[in-house]
Protein backbone atom coordinates (compact mmCIF):
# COMPACT_ATOMS: atom_id res chain seq x y z
CA UNK A 1 0.00 0.00 0.00
CA UNK A 2 1.25 3.28 -0.72
CA UNK A 3 0.41 6.75 0.37
CA UNK A 4 1.50 10.31 -2.00
CA UNK A 5 1.66 13.22 0.28
CA UNK A 6 2.07 15.98 -1.99
CA UNK A 7 3.31 18.81 0.06
CA UNK A 8 2.88 21.50 -2.81
CA UNK A 9 -0.87 22.73 -3.77
CA UNK A 10 -0.81 21.17 -7.51
CA UNK A 11 -1.61 17.90 -8.65
CA UNK A 12 0.87 14.88 -10.00
CA UNK A 13 -1.44 15.20 -12.87
CA UNK A 14 0.62 18.54 -13.60
CA UNK A 15 4.15 19.27 -13.82
CA UNK A 16 7.11 19.58 -11.00
CA UNK A 17 9.32 22.27 -12.03
CA UNK A 18 12.68 21.15 -11.14
CA UNK A 19 15.13 24.42 -11.80
CA UNK A 20 18.88 23.65 -11.59
CA UNK A 21 21.77 26.26 -10.94
CA UNK A 22 25.61 26.40 -10.23
CA UNK A 23 26.88 27.90 -7.01
CA UNK A 24 30.39 28.39 -7.90
CA UNK A 25 32.06 29.70 -4.70
CA UNK A 26 31.53 29.87 -1.05
CA UNK A 27 29.84 28.08 1.99
CA UNK A 28 27.26 27.06 -0.21
CA UNK A 29 28.93 25.13 -2.41
CA UNK A 30 29.33 22.61 0.77
CA UNK A 31 25.62 20.44 0.98
CA UNK A 32 26.56 19.65 4.45
CA UNK A 33 26.85 23.40 5.25
CA UNK A 34 22.95 23.88 3.69
CA UNK A 35 21.89 20.80 6.24
CA UNK A 36 23.28 23.29 9.30
CA UNK A 37 21.41 26.12 8.72
CA UNK A 38 17.58 24.58 7.98
CA UNK A 39 14.62 24.34 10.18
CA UNK A 40 14.68 21.58 12.07
CA UNK A 41 10.95 20.92 11.67
CA UNK A 42 12.29 20.38 7.84
CA UNK A 43 12.55 17.09 6.24
CA UNK A 44 16.72 16.53 5.64
CA UNK A 45 18.59 14.30 3.87
CA UNK A 46 22.44 14.14 3.62
CA UNK A 47 24.53 11.66 1.89
CA UNK A 48 28.59 11.74 0.97
CA UNK A 49 30.56 9.61 0.14
CA UNK A 50 34.12 11.48 -0.17
CA UNK A 51 35.79 8.91 -2.12
CA UNK A 52 33.92 9.36 -4.88
CA UNK A 53 34.26 13.15 -4.80
CA UNK A 54 29.60 13.24 -4.05
CA UNK A 55 27.79 15.00 -1.65
CA UNK A 56 23.93 15.68 -1.37
CA UNK A 57 21.29 17.39 0.84
CA UNK A 58 17.63 17.21 0.53
CA UNK A 59 15.42 19.74 2.39
CA UNK A 60 12.06 19.58 2.73
CA UNK A 61 9.52 17.81 0.72
CA UNK A 62 7.72 18.45 -2.53
CA UNK A 63 6.43 15.49 -2.58
CA UNK A 64 6.27 11.99 0.10
CA UNK A 65 5.27 8.37 -0.77
CA UNK A 66 4.93 6.11 2.26
CA UNK A 67 4.94 2.54 1.60
CA UNK A 68 4.35 -0.48 3.19
CA UNK A 69 3.99 -4.47 3.28
CA UNK A 70 5.53 -6.62 0.51
CA UNK A 71 5.32 -5.09 -2.08
CA UNK A 72 6.87 -1.93 -0.94
CA UNK A 73 10.07 -2.01 -3.29
CA UNK A 74 7.42 -2.27 -6.18
CA UNK A 75 5.23 0.43 -4.74
CA UNK A 76 8.24 2.62 -4.67
CA UNK A 77 9.47 2.01 -7.69
CA UNK A 78 6.26 2.93 -9.44
CA UNK A 79 5.63 6.12 -7.65
CA UNK A 80 9.49 7.24 -8.59
CA UNK A 81 8.56 6.74 -12.20
CA UNK A 82 5.37 8.63 -11.75
CA UNK A 83 7.69 11.52 -10.50
CA UNK A 84 9.56 11.06 -12.80
CA UNK A 85 7.06 11.48 -15.74
CA UNK A 86 5.93 14.63 -13.98
CA UNK A 87 9.14 16.23 -13.99
CA UNK A 88 9.77 18.86 -16.34
CA UNK A 89 13.72 20.30 -15.74
CA UNK A 90 15.15 23.41 -16.56
CA UNK A 91 18.95 23.19 -16.04
CA UNK A 92 21.84 23.74 -17.91
CA UNK A 93 23.25 20.99 -20.24
CA UNK A 94 25.82 19.86 -18.36
CA UNK A 95 24.33 19.94 -14.91
CA UNK A 96 23.11 16.52 -12.92
CA UNK A 97 19.51 15.12 -12.58
CA UNK A 98 17.76 16.17 -9.13
CA UNK A 99 17.41 13.19 -7.08
CA UNK A 100 14.70 10.89 -5.09
CA UNK A 101 15.93 10.04 -1.73
CA UNK A 102 14.36 7.13 -0.15
CA UNK A 103 14.79 4.63 2.24
CA UNK A 104 13.23 1.14 4.17
CA UNK A 105 12.79 -0.18 7.52
CA UNK A 106 14.43 -3.85 8.36
CA UNK A 107 10.80 -5.58 8.24
CA UNK A 108 8.28 -4.51 5.75
CA UNK A 109 5.86 -4.07 9.14
CA UNK A 110 6.28 -1.93 12.01
CA UNK A 111 5.28 -3.20 15.68
CA UNK A 112 2.85 -1.14 17.34
CA UNK A 113 5.27 0.26 19.71
CA UNK A 114 7.64 2.04 17.50
CA UNK A 115 9.02 4.80 19.57
CA UNK A 116 11.58 6.86 18.25
CA UNK A 117 10.80 5.23 14.88
CA UNK A 118 7.39 6.05 14.02
CA UNK A 119 7.96 9.13 11.66
CA UNK A 120 10.55 6.91 9.54
CA UNK A 121 7.75 4.42 8.64
CA UNK A 122 8.01 1.35 6.83
CA UNK A 123 9.09 2.83 3.54
CA UNK A 124 9.90 6.57 2.27
CA UNK A 125 10.22 7.82 -0.96
CA UNK A 126 10.65 11.39 -1.07
CA UNK A 127 11.31 14.29 -3.68
CA UNK A 128 13.11 16.98 -1.46
CA UNK A 129 11.87 20.68 -2.11
CA UNK A 130 15.10 21.82 -2.32
CA UNK A 131 18.62 19.55 -2.83
CA UNK A 132 22.65 20.49 -3.29
CA UNK A 133 24.34 18.04 -4.92
CA UNK A 134 28.57 18.45 -5.59
CA UNK A 135 29.88 16.19 -8.14
CA UNK A 136 33.09 16.35 -9.14
CA UNK A 137 33.95 19.49 -7.85
CA UNK A 138 30.93 21.18 -8.93
CA UNK A 139 27.73 22.21 -6.87
CA UNK A 140 24.58 22.63 -8.52
CA UNK A 141 20.78 23.52 -6.42
CA UNK A 142 17.70 22.19 -7.44
CA UNK A 143 14.22 23.98 -6.20
CA UNK A 144 11.07 22.36 -7.05
CA UNK A 145 8.17 24.97 -7.89
CA UNK A 146 10.17 27.75 -6.72
CA UNK A 147 10.37 26.63 -3.43
CA UNK A 148 13.85 27.83 -1.55
CA UNK A 149 15.92 27.16 2.00
CA UNK A 150 18.21 30.18 3.40
CA UNK A 151 21.39 29.76 1.91
CA UNK A 152 24.33 29.07 3.99
CA UNK A 153 26.79 31.70 5.14
CA UNK A 154 29.18 30.30 6.83
CA UNK A 155 31.32 26.92 6.41
CA UNK A 156 30.28 23.85 8.19
CA UNK A 157 32.26 22.27 10.98
CA UNK A 158 35.25 20.41 9.23
CA UNK A 159 37.29 17.56 10.64
CA UNK A 160 37.15 15.26 13.56
CA UNK A 161 35.89 15.90 16.79
CA UNK A 162 37.73 15.03 20.25
CA UNK A 163 36.24 11.73 20.45
CA UNK A 164 36.98 10.54 24.24
CA UNK A 165 38.01 7.06 24.64
CA UNK A 166 35.13 4.91 24.78
CA UNK A 167 34.56 0.96 25.28
CA UNK A 168 31.10 -0.37 24.29
CA UNK A 169 31.54 -2.43 27.30
CA UNK A 170 31.51 0.70 29.54
CA UNK A 171 27.93 1.89 28.75
CA UNK A 172 25.90 -1.15 28.26
CA UNK A 173 24.79 -2.98 30.75
CA UNK A 174 26.12 -6.51 32.24
CA UNK A 175 22.75 -8.28 31.70
CA UNK A 176 22.24 -6.71 28.22
CA UNK A 177 25.92 -8.80 26.60
CA UNK A 178 24.87 -11.83 28.74
CA UNK A 179 21.12 -11.99 26.53
CA UNK A 180 23.73 -10.95 23.57
CA UNK A 181 25.78 -14.55 24.11
CA UNK A 182 22.48 -16.17 24.90
CA UNK A 183 21.19 -14.70 21.62
CA UNK A 184 24.52 -16.52 19.75
CA UNK A 185 23.91 -19.65 21.67
CA UNK A 186 20.46 -20.34 20.27
CA UNK A 187 21.46 -19.70 16.89
CA UNK A 188 24.33 -21.97 16.99
CA UNK A 189 21.80 -24.39 18.51
CA UNK A 190 19.94 -23.89 15.33
CA UNK A 191 22.85 -24.61 13.37
CA UNK A 192 23.88 -27.86 14.94
CA UNK A 193 20.07 -28.80 14.14
CA UNK A 194 20.26 -27.89 10.79
CA UNK A 195 17.74 -25.36 10.74
CA UNK A 196 19.94 -22.68 9.58
CA UNK A 197 23.14 -21.57 7.87
CA UNK A 198 23.71 -18.68 9.26
CA UNK A 199 22.32 -16.31 11.39
CA UNK A 200 22.78 -12.44 12.34
CA UNK A 201 21.55 -11.66 16.02
CA UNK A 202 22.34 -7.83 16.62
CA UNK A 203 21.79 -5.98 19.56
CA UNK A 204 21.73 -1.90 20.51
CA UNK A 205 23.78 0.53 22.89
CA UNK A 206 22.05 3.53 24.80
CA UNK A 207 24.21 6.66 25.63
CA UNK A 208 22.01 9.29 26.68
CA UNK A 209 24.20 12.00 24.91
CA UNK A 210 22.53 13.66 22.08
CA UNK A 211 24.79 15.29 19.98
CA UNK A 212 23.92 17.95 17.01
CA UNK A 213 24.21 16.14 13.63
CA UNK A 214 26.10 18.50 12.17
CA UNK A 215 29.67 18.35 14.26
CA UNK A 216 28.99 14.23 13.68
CA UNK A 217 28.75 14.13 10.01
CA UNK A 218 31.28 16.33 9.99
CA UNK A 219 33.30 13.78 11.88
CA UNK A 220 32.00 11.09 10.65
CA UNK A 221 33.15 11.66 6.46
CA UNK A 222 36.54 12.98 8.11
CA UNK A 223 37.18 9.26 9.44
CA UNK A 224 35.40 6.93 6.78
CA UNK A 225 35.94 8.69 3.62
CA UNK A 226 35.29 5.47 1.52
CA UNK A 227 31.99 4.99 3.63
CA UNK A 228 28.78 6.57 2.92
CA UNK A 229 27.80 9.01 5.22
CA UNK A 230 24.22 9.45 5.75
CA UNK A 231 21.58 11.45 7.52
CA UNK A 232 17.62 10.96 7.67
CA UNK A 233 15.33 13.49 9.37
CA UNK A 234 11.58 13.02 8.64
CA UNK A 235 9.56 16.61 9.17
CA UNK A 236 9.68 17.50 12.85
CA UNK A 237 13.13 16.86 13.86
CA UNK A 238 12.22 14.90 16.38
CA UNK A 239 14.91 11.79 15.66
CA UNK A 240 17.51 11.36 13.31
CA UNK A 241 19.09 8.56 11.89
CA UNK A 242 22.93 9.15 11.57
CA UNK A 243 25.98 6.62 10.50
CA UNK A 244 28.86 6.07 7.84
CA UNK A 245 28.37 3.00 6.06
CA UNK A 246 31.02 0.57 4.17
CA UNK A 247 28.06 -1.91 2.70
CA UNK A 248 26.65 -1.16 -1.11
CA UNK A 249 23.79 -2.95 -1.64
CA UNK A 250 22.88 -1.89 -4.67
CA UNK A 251 24.38 0.60 -7.10
CA UNK A 252 23.33 1.68 -11.12
CA UNK A 253 24.84 3.61 -13.56
CA UNK A 254 24.13 3.46 -17.16
CA UNK A 255 22.67 0.11 -17.07
CA UNK A 256 25.99 -1.14 -15.06
CA UNK A 257 25.00 -2.44 -11.68
CA UNK A 258 28.16 -2.75 -8.53
CA UNK A 259 26.99 -5.11 -5.82
CA UNK A 260 29.15 -6.56 -3.27
CA UNK A 261 29.39 -9.14 -0.39
CA UNK A 262 30.60 -7.69 2.98
CA UNK A 263 30.56 -9.95 5.83
CA UNK A 264 33.39 -11.54 8.23
CA UNK A 265 35.14 -8.76 10.09
CA UNK A 266 38.55 -8.44 12.38
CA UNK A 267 39.61 -4.99 14.15
CA UNK A 268 42.93 -2.83 13.07
CA UNK A 269 45.89 -2.13 14.81
CA UNK A 270 48.34 0.60 14.47
CA UNK A 271 51.23 -1.61 14.15
CA UNK A 272 51.60 -2.27 10.69
CA UNK A 273 52.59 -5.89 11.58
CA UNK A 274 49.63 -6.87 13.86
CA UNK A 275 46.91 -5.15 11.19
CA UNK A 276 48.82 -7.49 8.59
CA UNK A 277 48.40 -10.59 10.87
CA UNK A 278 44.63 -9.69 11.51
CA UNK A 279 43.78 -9.41 7.86
CA UNK A 280 45.14 -12.27 7.24
CA UNK A 281 43.76 -14.20 10.02
CA UNK A 282 40.61 -12.80 8.71
CA UNK A 283 41.36 -14.25 4.61
CA UNK A 284 42.23 -17.43 6.07
CA UNK A 285 39.39 -18.26 8.68
CA UNK A 286 37.49 -20.79 7.55
CA UNK A 287 34.20 -19.42 9.93
CA UNK A 288 34.71 -16.19 8.35
CA UNK A 289 35.16 -17.68 4.84
CA UNK A 290 31.96 -19.93 4.80
CA UNK A 291 30.00 -16.91 6.55
CA UNK A 292 31.02 -15.00 3.62
CA UNK A 293 30.57 -17.55 1.27
CA UNK A 294 26.91 -17.29 2.75
CA UNK A 295 26.41 -14.04 1.59
CA UNK A 296 28.07 -14.39 -1.50
CA UNK A 297 25.88 -17.58 -2.89
CA UNK A 298 22.90 -15.47 -2.25
CA UNK A 299 23.14 -12.48 -3.89
CA UNK A 300 24.22 -14.78 -7.20
CA UNK A 301 21.13 -16.32 -6.31
CA UNK A 302 18.96 -13.15 -5.72
CA UNK A 303 20.21 -11.50 -9.36
CA UNK A 304 19.95 -14.48 -11.06
CA UNK A 305 16.36 -14.09 -10.19
CA UNK A 306 15.92 -11.15 -11.90
CA UNK A 307 17.61 -12.65 -15.28
CA UNK A 308 20.75 -10.51 -14.09
CA UNK A 309 24.00 -12.53 -14.89
CA UNK A 310 26.48 -11.08 -12.51
CA UNK A 311 30.55 -11.48 -12.54
CA UNK A 312 32.83 -11.35 -9.36
CA UNK A 313 36.50 -13.18 -8.79
CA UNK A 314 36.59 -16.70 -6.70
CA UNK A 315 37.85 -15.18 -3.16
CA UNK A 316 37.52 -12.10 -1.72
CA UNK A 317 39.70 -9.72 -0.42
CA UNK A 318 40.32 -7.12 2.23
CA UNK A 319 38.00 -3.62 2.72
CA UNK A 320 40.35 -1.86 5.43
CA UNK A 321 38.36 0.91 7.28
CA UNK A 322 39.44 3.24 10.11
CA UNK A 323 39.20 0.55 13.07
CA UNK A 324 38.08 -2.57 11.11
CA UNK A 325 38.25 -4.52 8.36
CA UNK A 326 35.99 -6.52 6.25
CA UNK A 327 35.99 -9.86 3.92
CA UNK A 328 34.76 -8.32 0.12
CA UNK A 329 33.70 -9.31 -2.82
CA UNK A 330 32.92 -6.61 -5.37
CA UNK A 331 30.49 -7.85 -7.58
CA UNK A 332 29.30 -6.60 -10.99
CA UNK A 333 26.89 -7.13 -14.08
CA UNK A 334 25.23 -5.93 -17.20
CA UNK A 335 21.60 -5.13 -16.55
CA UNK A 336 18.60 -6.57 -19.09
CA UNK A 337 15.59 -4.19 -19.98
CA UNK A 338 13.20 -3.71 -17.72
CA UNK A 339 15.69 -4.28 -14.19
CA UNK A 340 15.83 -0.90 -12.10
CA UNK A 341 17.39 -0.23 -9.14
CA UNK A 342 14.78 -0.64 -6.68
CA UNK A 343 13.63 -3.90 -8.46
CA UNK A 344 17.76 -4.80 -7.07
CA UNK A 345 16.84 -3.29 -3.87
CA UNK A 346 13.27 -5.42 -3.32
CA UNK A 347 15.50 -8.44 -4.27
CA UNK A 348 18.77 -8.42 -2.35
CA UNK A 349 17.37 -6.97 1.17
CA UNK A 350 18.13 -8.41 2.81
CA UNK A 351 21.24 -10.47 2.38
CA UNK A 352 22.45 -13.11 4.95
CA UNK A 353 25.05 -10.92 5.67
CA UNK A 354 22.41 -8.72 7.48
CA UNK A 355 19.39 -11.50 8.18
CA UNK A 356 20.89 -14.63 8.54
CA UNK A 357 20.32 -17.64 5.98
CA UNK A 358 17.46 -19.62 5.71
CA UNK A 359 15.82 -15.96 5.45
CA UNK A 360 12.26 -17.58 7.22
CA UNK A 361 14.09 -19.39 9.87
CA UNK A 362 16.23 -16.31 10.76
CA UNK A 363 13.39 -14.11 11.10
CA UNK A 364 11.51 -16.13 13.30
CA UNK A 365 14.67 -16.50 15.75
CA UNK A 366 14.89 -12.66 15.51
CA UNK A 367 11.34 -12.32 16.62
CA UNK A 368 11.22 -14.63 18.88
CA UNK A 369 14.76 -13.66 20.63
CA UNK A 370 16.65 -10.52 19.57
CA UNK A 371 14.32 -8.61 22.09
CA UNK A 372 15.09 -5.38 19.83
CA UNK A 373 13.73 -3.15 17.51
CA UNK A 374 15.89 -2.59 14.14
CA UNK A 375 14.00 -0.01 12.52
CA UNK A 376 15.96 1.02 9.67
CA UNK A 377 19.17 -0.27 10.79
CA UNK A 378 20.83 -2.60 8.48
CA UNK A 379 18.24 -1.47 5.80
CA UNK A 380 18.05 0.06 2.24
CA UNK A 381 19.06 3.83 2.45
CA UNK A 382 20.06 5.92 -1.11
CA UNK A 383 18.32 7.58 -3.89
CA UNK A 384 17.48 7.68 -7.70
CA UNK A 385 17.59 10.24 -10.60
CA UNK A 386 15.24 10.18 -13.22
CA UNK A 387 18.15 8.37 -15.93
CA UNK A 388 17.76 5.29 -13.55
CA UNK A 389 20.86 5.80 -11.86
CA UNK A 390 21.19 5.84 -8.03
CA UNK A 391 22.93 3.83 -4.99
CA UNK A 392 21.80 2.47 -1.96
CA UNK A 393 23.72 1.38 0.95
CA UNK A 394 23.17 -1.35 3.55
CA UNK A 395 22.64 1.27 6.64
CA UNK A 396 25.08 -0.27 9.31
CA UNK A 397 27.10 1.67 11.63
CA UNK A 398 24.31 3.49 12.07
CA UNK A 399 22.65 5.24 15.22
CA UNK A 400 19.43 6.89 15.81
CA UNK A 401 19.36 10.13 17.38
CA UNK A 402 15.98 10.72 19.30
CA UNK A 403 14.57 12.99 22.81
CA UNK A 404 16.03 10.05 25.16
CA UNK A 405 19.61 10.08 23.88
CA UNK A 406 21.59 7.95 20.65
CA UNK A 407 20.75 4.25 20.46
CA UNK A 408 23.39 2.62 18.21
CA UNK A 409 23.13 -0.62 16.87
CA UNK A 410 25.73 -3.91 15.14
CA UNK A 411 25.24 -7.86 14.72
CA UNK A 412 27.85 -10.28 13.85
CA UNK A 413 27.30 -13.39 11.81
CA UNK A 414 26.80 -16.41 13.18
CA UNK A 415 28.23 -19.51 11.62
CA UNK A 416 28.98 -23.29 12.91
CA UNK A 417 32.15 -22.54 14.82
CA UNK A 418 31.60 -19.02 16.24
CA UNK A 419 32.63 -18.35 19.68
CA UNK A 420 29.77 -16.43 21.91
CA UNK A 421 32.34 -14.06 23.23
CA UNK A 422 34.35 -13.20 20.30
CA UNK A 423 30.78 -12.21 18.33
CA UNK A 424 29.88 -10.21 21.34
CA UNK A 425 33.31 -8.57 20.76
CA UNK A 426 32.90 -8.52 17.74
CA UNK A 427 29.94 -5.85 18.22
CA UNK A 428 31.88 -4.27 20.50
CA UNK A 429 34.20 -3.49 17.66
CA UNK A 430 31.95 -2.07 15.47
CA UNK A 431 29.71 -0.52 18.10
CA UNK A 432 33.14 1.44 18.47
CA UNK A 433 33.42 3.51 15.18
CA UNK A 434 30.71 5.52 16.03
CA UNK A 435 30.64 5.69 19.52
CA UNK A 436 33.67 7.95 19.98
CA UNK A 437 32.03 10.29 17.65
CA UNK A 438 28.85 10.25 19.34
CA UNK A 439 30.65 11.46 22.68
CA UNK A 440 33.01 14.09 21.16
CA UNK A 441 30.46 15.45 18.98
CA UNK A 442 27.83 15.96 22.27
CA UNK A 443 30.18 17.18 24.28
CA UNK A 444 31.24 20.00 21.05
CA UNK A 445 26.91 20.35 20.86
CA UNK A 446 26.11 23.51 23.24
Amino acid sequence: MALISDASDHSLQHPLRATTVEVQSGPATDPLAWLAVASDDDEAWFWEVPDDDTSWTGLGSAVVVDVEGACRFAEAASRASELVEAMALTAPEDAPYPRLAAGFAFDDHLPEETDAWASFGVGRLVLPAVQVLRLDGRTWVTRIDDQDRPTPLLAPPSGPVNAPPSEPADHADPAARQHYRNLVRLALEAIDRGDLEKAVPCRSLHVDHRPDPIPLLAALRSAYPACATLAVRPAGGQACFVGATPERLAAVHAGHLQTAALAGSAPRDPDPAVDAALGQGLLTSPKERVEHAVVVDAVDRALAGLGVADHHPGDPVLLRLHGIQHLHTPIDAELPDGVGLLDLVGALHPTPAVAGYPGGQAAQLRAEHEGMQRGWFASPVGWMDPNGDGEFRVALRTGLIHDGGTTLYAGAGVVAGSDPDRELAETDVKLQTLLGLVLGAAEATP
